[in-house]
């Protein structure tokens, strides 16, 4: 292990990288005096002092870059060997760009890891230069690199810009990462010079060493640590120094589009593994290991008894679809006393029979879910809030949705994506239809691969509130009733996060709430509200939160959908065809011949300049209607 801290070491050998505080402010400052004191003169656009010939120079650099760093490097580190450090210079203008590359290959990869300290000494963004990279791609290829040898990614640049993250920084935080990790920086387009310092670093039972590419062949040399202070001044040719140790033929693999695809499934499949957690809740070690793995369970629950009380409540209620779109549940009702008596029901008849099932657990929410009998009624593929705090560390929130029917595709039964709740672990916010969540560019794409779950009534359907779920219209003749009971791990901190109110959908504002909170506050009251500029009042000051998430492409996302077990649904899309009418239907014994995730672009599209802007005003459900999702499905399959 690289790092004496376990939890960076897991996400370095993740994403590539770590960003972590390291230099106080006086470092910083003395760092940057002392670089100023001695460059009185530098070159436009990126410099490094390695460039510098004067060796006693480098030198005293190194002994000053040591002294302030290397404490920091003991505290974090255990036993390495230190390549030496530089200063990072990036002169105002267009010239200080930083092209996408990797480092250069320094030692038996990927067994060890040559490793790169890069703490900025100001605060540094998209304008001034920050470091773009792309998560996970230090594990991407394991092609030599060297300035000699042409770039293995050299045919996927187009890919690459698509798929880098800048991380913004403060003066002084350091950023670790993999040699083998792709990054770029661009043009520092501030008024002063973007000041960096650099520091490399190998495990210190690796051997260091260097590849040289000329003529279809590669020389590897083993070289000591004061070689990248030397050889900076040679780039590209034979080193001079070094032991030569083989050299041998060496064709160099250019990564194709359909590769670097495929490296990136598997990272983001890696990632979702990874990132989540869950503290048990099932009495059954069977039913908690299903859960984890695909984000659901079915199982039997109330009796008829219980069953048909719950409906004839529901009757003496006279609820309406009051907004007219098919779907609808109680809790959203403005007569709030009623939402309360609601609640308490369903709690008296529900938790009771939970408790057979479950362990440390405790209710907050309770409604009925009713899917009226419309043919435009169809619920797109989404997300639930985020109810539980500290989702990282392994509580969840559970909606145990009880179905009080029979149900089938005809009456727009349950559907789910299996495993999804790994797919991203953002926190979910309200309200909707302001804010823009990760599933938005993806209802059309997703909805054909629902796992759909024929149910009897009294069972219940247990899914986690990350995994995608959605629902088929109720085209039967009667109403779709069911009830949803929201769970989560006795100690967990009930939380709601709002999207702060600015338009910027950058910030959300965590809440800390009680099961209360939900007969108070709706999503259309918080819709209301978020418009006027309003904030939540009655649970103190809230807690300012980014709101980031993670980014798919449809192909990502209908590979890792693939990926996690989850196949195209033809008995469901051969009836949203019939519903739709004049959508053919696709054949029984195999997914359409023009899937939604295949086609693959090998060379770069043209960007086409749009004539004018246009912002879709429309609401959540009146864009996804069934009419909508039908049409869309024909298109990308039929291609009419």
């Amino acid at each position: 292990m690289l790092f004496r801290n376990e939890k960076f070491q897991k996400q370095f050998d993740l994403q590539g990288y770590v960003v972590i505080p390291f230099l106080n402010k006086e470092q910083v400052s003395d760092l940057r005096e002392f670089f100023i004191s001695t460059h009185l003169e530098i070159p436009d656009g990126f410099y490094s002092s390695t460039f510098n010939t004067d060796e006693a120079h480098k030198k005293s650099i190194n002994q000053k870059i040591e002294s302030m760093l290397g404490p920091g490097v003991a505290d974090h580190f255990a036993e390495i060997k230190k390549l030496g450090g530089c200063f990072l210079n990036k002169q105002p203008g267009v010239k200080s760009e930083m092209t996408i590359h990797q480092d250069w290959t320094v030692v038996d990869e990927p067994n060890f890891d040559g490793v790169t300290i890069w703490i900025p000494l100001q605060d540094v963004n998209e304008r001034n230069g920050a470091i773009q990279v792309i998560d996970g791609s230090h594990r991407f290829s394991d092609a030599l690199r060297s300035p000699s040898l042409p770039d293995s990614f050299r045919d996927v640049q187009y890919l690459l810009r698509q798929d880098l993250k800048l991380l913004p920084m403060k003066a002084g935080e350091a950023l670790i990462f993999s040699q083998a990790l792709l990054h770029a920086s661009p043009p520092n387009m501030e008024g002063e010079s973007r000041i960096a310092v650099t520091y490399g670093l190998i495990d210190s039972r690796a051997q260091l060493m260097f590849y040289h590419g000329e003529s279809g062949k590669v020389e590897q040399y083993y070289v000591d640590e004061n070689f990248f202070q030397q050889y900076n001044t040679q780039i590209g040719q034979r080193p001079a120094f070094g032991d030569l140790q083989r050299t041998f033929d060496y064709d160099q693999h250019f990564i194709s589009a359909a590769e670097y695809r495929c490296m990136k499934q598997n990272f983001l499949h890696k990632k979702s593994e990874a990132m989540y957690k869950m503290i048990p809740i099932f009495k059954d070690k069977s039913q908690q290991d299903f859960f984890e793995k695909e984000g659901y369970a079915v199982f039997s629950l109330l009796k008829d008894d219980e069953v048909k009380e719950l409906k004839e409540f529901y009757e003496s209620k006279h609820l309406n679809d009051e907004r007219g779109f098919g779907f609808h549940i109680s809790m959203d009702n403005t007569d709030k006393d009623m939402c309360r008596e609601i609640r308490d029901k369903v709690w008296s008849i529900a938790l009771p029979r939970l408790s057979e099932h479950l362990e440390n657990f405790k209710p907050f929410v309770a409604s009925y879910v009713v899917k009226e009998v419309n043919p435009k009624g169809v619920v797109p593929a989404h997300q639930d809030w985020s109810f539980a705090d500290n989702e990282e560390q392994g509580y969840c929130s559970i909606t145990c949705w009880i179905t009080l029917v029979d149900t089938t595709l005809d009456n727009g039964e349950m559907g789910v994506i299996r495993g999804s709740h790994k797919f991203m672990q953002s926190h979910r916010p309200s309200p909707s239809p302001q804010c823009p969540v990760p599933l938005s560019d993806h209802m059309f794409s997703i909805f054909p691969y629902l796992h759909t779950l024929d149910m009897k009534a009294g069972e219940v359907l247990m899914f986690d509130n990350r995994t995608f779920h959605a629902s088929p219209p109720n085209v039967s003749s009667q109403v779709r009733l069911a009830v949803g009971v929201g769970v989560t791990q006795q100690d967990a901190q009930l939380v709601h996060y709002y999207m702060k109110p600015d338009g910027t959908f950058k910030t959300m504002l965590r809440y800390n709430v009680d099961e209360d909170f939900y007969l108070k506050y709706d999503n259309a009251s918080l819709s209301r509200m978020y418009d006027a500029k309003q904030l939540i009042e009655g649970y103190g000051t809230p807690t300012e939160v980014s709101y980031e998430f993670t980014k798919y492409t449809t192909d990502e996302m209908v590979d890792i959908i693939k990926a996690s077990g989850n196949t195209f649904n033809i008995p469901m899309t051969e009836k949203l065809a019939k519903l739709f009418g004049n959508l053919t239907g696709l054949p029984k014994q195999e997914e359409p011949a023009q899937k939604l995730s295949e086609p693959v672009i090998e060379e770069p599209p043209v960007e086409k300049k749009a004539e004018y802007n246009w912002v879709d005003i429309r609401s959540f459900s009146e864009k996804y209607t069934l009419k909508n999702i039908a049409k869309e499905i024909k298109n990308r399959l039929v291609g009419a």
